[in-house]
């Protein structure tokens, strides 16, 4: 019989083969135009983030709700160690640090798939959107295996 902690291990094992299943089979079918997914994604996860874990975005200033998104997942989830967010007038960029889905990013990546399912990435986006009326295109989506990082940006239109 498996331990709590192999549980919770294998919990994410599989979390993360429906990531990889689900971004590969899109792509697969959609090719490159399943990016735009991405933002209808990203509203059903802020969505399911204000829900479950308290997320006020309506009338907090738009470094702040980055700011805390990023506490959220370190913090409260804890599925990375560091998410830096660095905003300028019409573009976000992060970087976070030793997240769990790293791995599914490589592997996705190494079969020729740009990840667009990133939760950080589609979350802060979707909030973006919403908070400030704006749309926005996600610009870069990096993978440093060795750092044990994810270079990301998105910038708004």
């Amino acid at each position: 019989m498996a331990t709590e902690e192999e549980k919770k291990r294998n919990l994410a094992r599989i979390n993360a083969m429906i990531i990889y299943g689900l971004e590969k089979g899109l792509w697969d079918l959609l090719g490159e135009s399943a990016l735009a997914m991405s933002a209808t994604v990203g509203v059903g996860m802020l969505e399911k983030l204000e829900q479950t874990m308290g997320l006020e975005i309506a009338g907090e200033e738009p470094q702040d709700i980055l700011t805390e998104i990023g506490r959220i997942f370190v913090d409260e989830i804890g599925i990375a160690v560091k998410f830096d967010i660095t905003r300028t007038e019409d573009q976000v960029d992060f970087v976070v640090e030793k997240c769990v889905l790293l791995n599914v990013e490589k592997d996705l990546v190494a079969a020729g798939v740009k990840p667009f399912m990133c939760p950080y990435l589609n979350i802060a986006a979707a909030a973006m959107r919403q908070r400030l009326d704006l749309k926005t295109r996600i610009e870069d989506i990096s993978v440093d295996q060795a750092a044990h990082r994810c270079k990301l940006c998105f910038s708004m239109v």
